[in-house]
Order: C-alpha cells, then sequence, then structure tokens
C-alpha cells in the first residue's frame, strides 16, 4: 500500500484542514518513498502546497487520527510531556532564533502551534519513520511501523517528531531536503547510513544545505539540550549529543555545517 490514502482511509476519508477548511485527500495524492529513513518532496510541490492552502493559522493543539494504536498515543504523549518540563540555563544564538530558550514551554509550543493531526502512513513505503506531506496538507504528521518497530531512546523520536513539525513550516515552502552527495563517507572513510533505519544515504534526498533545516534545527535542539539542560539526566544528555552528532553528518553545505559547529559545538 503505497498511497497515504490507501493505508488510513478506505472506510472513513482523512480530512485536513486548510486554515480552518476542511479537506479530503484524493485518490491523485500520494506520498514519496525514500530507501534511507524519511518520506521527501520536492520544492516545487512545497509551492504547490503554498498555493493551495496558504500558510495556515497557528494551531492550539494536535489530536490523533482515530487509527493511531494506544500504545503510540501513550508513547508520544509520555516523549512531549517530558520535553515539556525541560529547563535549560542558556541556549546558543541559532537555537535561540529558531526555538527561543530551552525551555520546556518553548518546545511545547513550538510543536503545538505547528502540527494539528497525528495519523498512520507508510508514508510511501520504504524505510520512512515519519512525513509530512505538504501537498496533502502541511499541518499533519504522519507515523510509519517503522516509527516503533525500531529500538531508539526517547530524545531521538523527539529529534524526529521536531524534525517532522519543522517540515509543516508553510512560510519557508516546509524546509525541502538536499540529495546526499555520493559516494557519502564519514571521516574514516565509511558510508554513511541512516543511524534509525541503518539505510544507505549517498544519492538520497535525506540531508540539508541550510542550519535552519529539519536536519540543522534537530542538531541544534539536541546539541542545546546536551550542553545547557539542567535536569536532564546525563543518558538523556549523552543520547542528545549522539543523535546531533549524527544528525550534523547530513548538513552537506560547508557553509551551513560550519554555522552549526561554531553556533552549538563550541
Amino acid at each position: 500500500m503505497n498511497r497515504i490514502m490507501r493505508v488510513c482511509w478506505l472506510l472513513s476519508p482523512f480530512v485536513i484542514f486548510q486554515v480552518g477548511v476542511p479537506r479530503v485527500a484524493t485518490a491523485t495524492e500520494e506520498i514519496k518513498r525514500s530507501n534511507a529513513d524519511l518520506y521527501y518532496f520536492s520544492p516545487e510541490e512545497a509551492k504547490q502546497a503554498l498555493g493551495r492552502f496558504g500558510i495556515p493559522v497557528a494551531s492550539s493543539g494536535y489530536r490523533f487520527a482515530s487509527d493511531v494504536p494506544e500504545a503510540i498515543k501513550t508513547q508520544m504523549r509520555e516523549d512531549l510531556s517530558f520535553i515539556g518540563g525541560i529547563h535549560g540555563s542558556t541556549t546558543s544564538p541559532l537555537h535561540k532564533k529558531i526555538f527561543g530558550a530551552v525551555e520546556g514551554s518553548i518546545y511545547s509550543y513550538f510543536f503545538d502551534s505547528r502540527v494539528t493531526e497525528i495519523g498512520m502512513s507508510d508514508c510511501g513505503g520504504g524505510m520512512a519513520v515519519a512525513c509530512v506531506s505538504p501537498i496533502m496538507g502541511p499541518s499533519t504528521m504522519w507515523l510509519t511501523d517503522n516509527f516503533v518497530r525500531f529500538s531508539h531512546p526517547q530524545i531521538a523520536r523527539l529529534m524526529v517528531v521536531f524534525h517532522e513539525a519543522r517540515h509543516t513550516e508553510s512560510r519557508n515552502f516546509n524546509w525541502p531536503h538536499a540529495s546526499c552527495p555520493i559516494p557519502f563517507n564519514d571521516d574514516q572513510g565509511r558510508e554513511k547510513k541512516s543511524i534509525w533505519t541503518g539505510a544507505t544515504l549517498a544519492g538520497e534526498p535525506g540531508c540539508d544545505e541550510t542550519p535552519f533545516g529539519s536536519y540543522g534545527s534537530s542538531v541544534i535542539m539536541l546539541k542545546n539540550i546536551q550542553k545547557f539542560c539542567t535536569n536532564c539526566t546525563d543518558k538523556v544528555k549523552m543520547d542528545a549529543g549522539l543523535y546531533a552528532d549524527d544528525q550534523l553528518g547530513r548538513i552537506v553545505d560547508s557553509s551551513a555545517h560550519a554555522q552549526i559547529e561554531n553556533d552549538s559545538y563550541r
């Protein structure tokens, strides 16, 4: 089942909100597959979505679609409750620009003001773990079975959902990704793979060329939590640093990479 409407709503069509006006996804709209770990969309599709939906008004929170299992609902609520309780001593300049302070209430507002709905899909199939499909409604986040099938720490799950929350930003054309280079190796010459699924990344649309997109903002958020969270355990800080370092490797523009290092790694 590679079409999102086939996966989720054969029996009851899913309503997507267009600046307060409900719209039903059509059978011609499908989402694209990546062999790596996340669904992708093109800049052209983001522009089309902006023309269709405009810039959505800020949400007052999210709701779960009826197909989301109770276990995932519970896990998601616990994860968002955890990050909503974070306190930080200070913040880096880029973190302040993207999010604000390292503070749970700030993170909660960032998520709740962007995501209106969380549902289940295969996000086009492949190894995707989550997606936002702007052309089908920019404020809806979809999770796949891979999101729960792979075992990752709580901060890694939050990395994914805040990555997707960044993709809801229609005013920024939803921050489309760049293709990873071919070959795509680390400093030791090893082939880079998804930390989530283990899939290869070379040639996949799983990289960024800006510090402000979904990967860059995730790095900045996690690195600030690692460095400045005052009520996080050592384990949470260690995990935040580990996943931040991995995601930094997906920033393939040298200038953007240096911006993040100078902001969050000094």
